[in-house]
């Protein structure tokens, strides 16, 4: 099993896990944003399938996009800038425990697998820094409009960010050649 059908097969449990440890770092009670949260990191684990393969370098501007927007969110959400790289670093942190946890076998040590395992971790990195800077520039524009304070996140934002998420799953999905949906 290559790891582009490993990571489709085990989409929901590295959601469910990232979307844990997020929750455990930040050591707060619910509030309104956590369901856009949630579904942020289920949509975002989703995308990562569409990373590798024939059709990475479209799969990798869709991540990348993403990744934008989970920037801009988490200024909204009142994290640190440090704390956005966290949370993305906690998704690798997730799909190397489950990788451990349940390797791919067959050729879990064969060099084509490695070689897409560094694919993954490249296209993780870019996450971090697109999240990066969506969240610096966001800041950096909010200080220009001189209250220094980002927008709140407000019914109306939280609805354009899930159109937005359902417009990158879809078009990640038709990359994947599954136009009609998810795996």
């Amino acid at each position: 099993m290559g790891l582009r059908r490993w990571l489709e097969a085990h989409e929901e449990a590295i959601a469910e896990r990232w979307y844990a440890q997020v929750k455990i770092r930040e050591d707060r009670r619910p509030d309104a944003g956590d369901g856009l949260l949630e579904s942020f990191l289920e949509h975002l684990a989703g995308l990562l399938p569409g990373t590798m393969g024939d059709r990475r370098e479209e799969g990798e501007e869709v991540w990348q996009a993403a990744t934008h927007l989970y920037g801009s969110l988490s200024l909204r959400r009142g994290l640190a800038s440090g704390e956005v790289v966290e949370e993305i670093q906690l998704l690798r942190e997730v799909v190397l425990r489950l990788l451990l946890q349940e390797p791919p076998i067959p050729g879990f040590g064969d060099p084509g697998f490695s070689r897409e395992l560094l694919i993954l971790n490249r296209i993780l990195d870019l996450g971090v820094v697109q999240a990066s800077v969506a969240y610096l520039d966001d800041l950096f524009f909010a200080h220009l409009q001189e209250s220094g304070i980002p927008e709140p996140l407000t019914p109306e934002l939280e609805e354009e960010i899930r159109r937005q998420l359902s417009l990158f799953r879809r078009e990640m999905d038709a990359l994947r050649g599954n136009p009609g949906g998810a795996p």
